[in-house]
């Protein structure tokens, strides 16, 4: 079902980002575009409080910020989506990390926004998400276009992690300590704990909560 939103009313928007002077532009911006700022937000934990108690139309929110309940991107997107999923969501990065653009599309994300495009275009995308359309922006699109949006498989996946990285991330998210993995794939701990951190370095996650979410929407898990 898409969400549309009234032609007539100023879209509300709850703005998230952990550098005050980028959400301060991004709010002047928005603003003088004739959208109405509800809230911001300086963390995961300002985001969700205000998604509990400041109606709106639309998030937009920064990927990273590590200050917070989530300190990695992912979790915190897999989490907006899945406990707020009438809200439609635009993420804005400066990420280029194919894996994880698509895992955001594959987790539900309305749109991705790259923060070097001129604030001024994110009007394109907050009309085009309002009117339940997924939005990309061209950077972003040429990124992930070889995946097909509908794709959720390890096959997504393998393209960035080889298959002994795939088997250690299978097992992680499965709740196995490094201990049982090793046992299991019969490799030291400190080689399974090398090829764990080269497969969230791939994916340029930071901690164990998006790679989590990323085994999750990519049928890893």
């Amino acid at each position: 079902m898409s969400h549309r939103h009234p032609a007539d009313k100023p879209v509300r928007i709850i703005l998230a980002d952990d550098h005050p002077v980028v959400l301060a532009g991004i709010e002047m911006t928005l603003v003088q575009l004739g959208f109405a700022i509800v809230a911001t937000a300086r963390n995961p934990d300002e985001l969700i409080q205000h998604l509990q108690r400041t109606p709106c139309d639309l998030v937009i929110s920064d990927y990273s910020m590590p200050d917070g309940q989530f300190p990695d991107g992912l979790a915190l997107m897999g989490y907006l989506k899945r406990h707020h999923h009438g809200c439609p969501l635009i993420v804005i990065t400066m990420l280029r990390n194919t894996s994880v653009l698509q895992a955001l599309l594959n987790g539900g994300v309305n749109g991705l926004f790259d923060k070097r495009s001129p604030l001024r275009n994110l009007k394109r995308a907050i009309l085009a998400v309002i009117q339940g359309q997924r939005y990309v922006c061209p950077g972003f699109a040429a990124l992930v276009q070889a995946q097909p949006l509908a794709v959720a498989g390890p096959e997504a996946a393998s393209v960035s992690l080889s298959e002994r990285e795939l088997e250690v991330v299978r097992l992680f998210v499965r709740g196995m300590s490094g201990r049982q993995i090793a046992a299991q794939l019969n490799r030291s701990e400190k080689t399974i704990s090398r090829q764990k951190r080269t497969a969230m370095d791939k994916l340029g996650l930071g901690h164990d909560g998006g790679l989590v979410e990323f085994a999750r929407v990519s049928g890893l898990g």
